[in-house]
């Protein structure tokens, strides 16, 4: 089917046959029209549960197909599948994904000055630790930050801003006011939050880096240098890389795009996340794992970056490693109202 096509379809379907969600619409530009996008319809609910989730997939070279997500087994053969597959004429790529949950020694753990993409960082009041995706500058002051995942440098909206951000990450200490002056890289700047109730676009935070601070933004670890913001629209079949803390440079290539009703386990609960990228990893490897979470996702070729990385599954894909989740990276610009910086 056309792509105008498949996306009706998967709007009809998940307001009619998948039971509605709530959102309220916040934040500018590209965060805003996407959620505006979704359409009327969308009722409300306290706890989200994992469901079905639906996508846009490719058929062929000129096709589409509505892509369908499974994350609970006994929905496979129930009556929503069926639905689907009966007012889809069969044009469907049904899979089953199981639970997909947020991702929170090798190159990427250990201590790096000047501040590269890819390195550990974390909330000096939580153990856990994630990725330094890339460096951004605010809009309105033009001070330089670190971006990542609301959930590695907020610690799921429980931080607050001006907390300390450690490089590497995963040292809780602040708390004992025992932290190593050489890894306070910067303080905690702004949060897009994550909603218990409604649609989730981003999981994304930034920190200030402490004056002085020095830092890489081009560089991209056995890659290349970064060569700017891509587009926000990545099609099926587009061949993606990515730097992490934990599984190093790994490549992929996109599976699903617009992926709607994806639920997420949290440690604040379960979370809904429409208009998202699905990833499958090349080869025998996944695309990210633990730890890999705030990562950013460049195109193969281009260098050019499209998404941030925040989720993972432990089952899909062509070598069945897991299929990993990621929300187009304007969503998140647009969000903190920030800009990416290259050089």
């Amino acid at each position: 089917m056309l792509l105008d096509s498949a996306r009706g379809l998967k709007q009809q379907l998940r307001d009619t046959v998948l039971a509605p969600f709530s959102d309220e619409g916040y934040l500018a530009k590209s965060y805003t029209q996407a959620l505006e996008q979704m359409g009327p319809g969308l009722g409300s609910t306290a706890a989200a549960q994992p469901s079905i989730a639906l996508g846009i997939a490719r058929a062929s070279a000129a096709d589409f197909q509505l892509a369908v997500r499974i994350q609970r087994s006994e929905l496979i053969d129930g009556n929503e599948v069926k639905e689907i597959r009966k007012r889809s004429m069969g044009e469907v790529d049904v899979r089953f994904i199981g639970r997909v949950t947020g991702q929170a020694t090798r190159w990427g753990q250990q201590r790096h000055r000047p501040l590269q993409i890819g390195i550990s960082v974390g909330n000096a009041k939580a153990a856990a630790a994630g990725t330094l995706g890339a460096f951004v500058r605010k809009r309105d002051t033009k001070a330089v930050c670190i971006l990542s995942n609301n959930h590695v440098l907020a610690n799921e909206n429980q931080a607050r801003i001006g907390d300390a951000i450690l490089q590497p990450g995963g040292k809780k200490g602040e708390e004992e006011g025992d932290i190593d002056p050489a890894d306070l890289i910067a303080t905690l700047a702004k949060t897009v939050r994550l909603r218990k109730e409604g649609v989730n676009l981003v999981d994304a935070a930034m920190a200030e880096l402490a004056a002085g601070q020095e830092f890489d933004p081009g560089t991209i670890r056995g890659l290349g240098n970064l060569a700017g913001l891509g587009a926000e629209f990545v099609d099926v079949g587009t061949k993606l890389a990515k730097l992490g803390r934990m599984s190093g440079l790994t490549h992929g290539r996109v599976t699903v795009f617009e992926l709607d009703t994806l639920i997420i386990d949290y440690g604040i609960g379960k979370l809904r996340f429409d208009q998202q990228l699905e990833i499958e990893g090349a080869g025998d490897d996944p695309f990210s794992q633990t730890g890999d979470s705030g990562s950013l996702i460049v195109e193969a070729d281009t260098r050019l970056a499209v998404a941030l990385l925040f989720a993972c599954s432990s089952l899909g894909g062509a070598n069945n490693k897991g299929l990993t989740y990621a929300s187009p990276l304007r969503f998140a610009l647009d969000a903190l109202k920030a800009d990416l910086v290259v050089k």
